[in-house]
C-alpha cells in the first residue's frame, strides 16, 4: 500500500471527469482534503500527504485521441506509461524526454506508472538535456480545480497556445494545484539507430572538462553519463539517427576523444543500458539507502562530489553517485545512518554552496516530513506559488503537505 493511501481512510477511483468534478465538490462541501494520485507507484517521491481520502485519477485510462500524422495525443491521466509507449512504438513514435519510473525505488510495479503521474513529478531522463523536459512536451489539459470546477488550457497544436501557458504549470506541481482529466501531448519520430560508445574513464573533473568540450561541437550526443561500471569508471555517450548519420557522428566523437572506446554498444544493448541508468541502478543502492538528486551547474560539479563524499567511510558522505546530464545532474545515494536532520542541512548546504539544489528521491517518511524531500524554495518562489495554488485551490484541497512541510 502506498504511503497516500495509508494516510487517508477513503479511496475513490473515479473514471470519467464528471465524477471528479462531483468528487471534489463533496470534499468542498465537507471539508475534506484529497490526496490526489494515479495509481499511487510513487507515493514515495515528495513529502507524506495529510488528508482525509484518496483521489486516484489511474481510472482516467483512456486514449481520447491519437494523430500519428500530427504527432499527437490526448489521453487520460491514468494511462499507463507501458501503454502509451507500446501505442505510439507501433507507429515509430516516441516520448523524446525519456521519462523514468522510478517504481523500484518505492518497491511498486512499474506496469502500473501513469502518464499523469509522469507529468506531475516533471520526471525526464538523460536525453532531457538535449530534446528538453517534460512540460516542453504538453500541449493542453484538462482539469477540475479545488472547487470542482471543470476548466481546458492550451490546446492540439502548439499555436493554441497563448498568454500564460497554464498546461505546463501542472507538470510538476504534483497534484497540488489541480486533478487533472487530460493531457495533449506532442510526440516526435523515433529514431531508428542509436549507439553508445563507452570511454575508460580517468577523474571526475578531467571526464566532465572533456564531456563539455564534446558537448559544444556538433556531434549529435543524446545521452553523457559517467558512471561506474563491472569494468570500472566509464563515460557513456549516446548517438541517435538514420544509420548514415550514427555512423559519421560515432566518427566524429572519437576523434574528438582522441582514444578509441572501450565498447561499443548497438540499439537493443545501447537501449538497455539507459534504461538502466534511467532507473538509477548504476547506483546499486540497498533497499534502506537515501537516493539523491542534485542539480548543479557543470563547472561546480567536482567540487560538490569531492566535499560531499568526505566522511563516505564513517557513514556521513556519499556512498554512491553518476553524473547525467553531463555533470549537471548528480544521482547519490547516502547509507542509512544519514537518516538525520544534520546530514541532510549538510548535504543541502553544500549544494547550495556550490550553486545547485539537492531533492531526496527516496527517504524514510518520518525524515521527508521533517526535513522536506524539497529543498526549501525563496521567500520569492514560494510566495509565487502560494498564489498559484491559492488560484487554482483556495481551500487547499489538494495534496497538502506534498511539497512543503506542514
Amino acid at each position: 500500500m502506498s504511503e497516500t493511501a495509508e494516510q487517508a481512510t477513503i479511496s475513490m477511483r473515479p473514471t470519467r471527469g464528471e465524477e471528479v468534478s462531483a468528487i471534489v465538490k463533496d470534499a468542498v462541501l465537507n471539508g475534506h482534503k484529497l490526496a490526489i494520485q494515479g495509481n499511487g507507484t510513487r507515493a514515495g517521491y515528495g513529502n507524506p500527504v495529510h488528508a482525509d481520502a484518496t483521489l486516484e485519477l489511474g481510472g482516467l485510462d483512456h486514449i481520447e485521441f491519437y494523430e500519428p500524422e500530427e504527432l499527437v495525443i490526448r489521453l487520460g491521466p491514468g494511462v499507463t506509461m507501458q501503454t502509451l509507449q507500446a501505442t505510439i512504438a507501433e507507429r515509430g513514435q516516441y516520448l523524446p524526454f525519456e521519462p523514468p519510473s522510478w517504481t523500484g525505488l518505492y518497491g511498486t510495479d512499474p506496469a502500473r506508472a501513469t502518464i499523469g503521474g509522469t507529468m506531475a513529478s516533471a520526471l525526464s531522463g538523460p536525453r532531457r538535456l538535449f530534446t528538453g523536459a517534460a512540460r516542453d512536451y504538453i500541449l493542453g489539459i484538462q482539469g477540475i480545480n479545488g472547487q470542482g470546477e471543470p476548466f481546458t488550457a492550451g490546446g492540439r497544436t502548439v499555436k493554441n497556445v497563448t498568454g500564460y501557458d497554464v498546461s505546463k504549470l501542472m507538470v510538476g506541481s504534483f497534484g497540488t494545484i489541480a486533478a487533472l482529466t487530460s493531457l495533449t501531448l506532442k510526440l516526435w519520430p523515433a529514431p531508428p539507430r542509436e549507439q553508445t560508445l563507452l570511454f575508460e574513464a580517468t577523474d571526475v573533473e578531467a571526464d566532465l572538462i572533456q564531456t563539455a568540450a564534446i558537448l559544444r561541437t556538433p556531434v549529435a550526443v543524446s545521452g553523457a553519463t559517467r558512471l561506474q561500471t563491472p569494468q570500472g569508471w566509464q563515460l557513456a555517450f549516446r548517438i541517435e539517427g538514420m544509420e548514415e548519420g550514427v555512423a559519421e557522428h560515432v566518427a566524429a566523437l572519437t576523434r574528438h576523444m582522441a582514444r578509441p572506446p572501450a565498447a561499443t554498444l548497438d540499439d537493443r544493448d545501447s537501449a538497455a543500458l539507459w534504461a538502466s541508468i534511467r532507473e538509477l541502478a548504476p547506483l546499486n543502492a540497498a533497499p534502506d539507502d537515501l537516493i539523491w538528486r542534485i542539480n548543479l551547474p557543470v563547472s561546480q560539479a567536482t567540487a560538490f562530489i569531492d566535499q560531499a563524499t568526505q566522511g563516505a567511510g564513517q557513514g556521513s558522505g556519499l556512498s554512491r553517485f553518476f553524473t547525467d546530464w553531463g555533470g549537471a545532474e548528480i544521482f547519490c545515494a547516502t547509507q542509512p545512518e544519514t537518516a538525520t536532520a544534520e546530514s541532510v542541512t549538510r548535504l543541502r548546504t553544500i549544494a547550495k554552496t556550490h550553486g545547485g539544489h539537492a531533492t531526496l528521491i527516496r527517504a524514510p517518511e518520518a525524515l521527508r516530513r521533517s526535513q522536506g524531500a524539497f529543498p526549501r524554495a525563496s521567500d520569492a518562489v514560494a510566495a509565487l506559488s502560494a498564489r498559484v495554488r491559492a488560484a487554482f485551490d483556495p481551500m487547499g484541497l489538494f495534496n497538502p503537505g506534498r511539497m512543503t512541510v506542514l
